[in-house]
């Protein structure tokens, strides 16, 4: 299970950030008008219980979407992401996400 929690940031004018799972690999996009300008792909599975990630620089993205990532026990990731928004239109956002991974 990864439970996956956001924090809300205003992003770029004209951009805005997606995220896919494949089981413990997450992949984050960055668009540009509909077209994906960047990728950053981070691979959590050699990860062992009590592992922490954080500050993580960038490959190919101008700053890393991931703002950490802690494995709890042999079943359980807990990750914090960056969620873009508009100025002045914050979302509503729950507690966290569930994702099977």
């Amino acid at each position: 299970m990864i439970r996956v929690r956001y924090i809300p940031q205003v992003g770029l004018p004209g951009r805005h950030l997606s995220y896919a799972w494949e089981g413990l690999t997450l992949t984050a996009a960055l668009y540009r008008g509909g077209e994906v300008v960047g990728q950053e792909v981070y691979d959590f599975s050699d990860l062992e219980p009590g592992d922490e990630v954080v500050n993580v620089k960038p490959k190919a993205l101008p700053f890393s979407p991931l703002v950490s990532a802690k494995r709890i026990d042999g079943e359980t990731l807990e990750v914090v992401l960056l969620y873009w928004h508009e100025p002045g239109d914050e979302p509503e956002l729950g507690e966290e996400e569930i994702v099977d991974g």
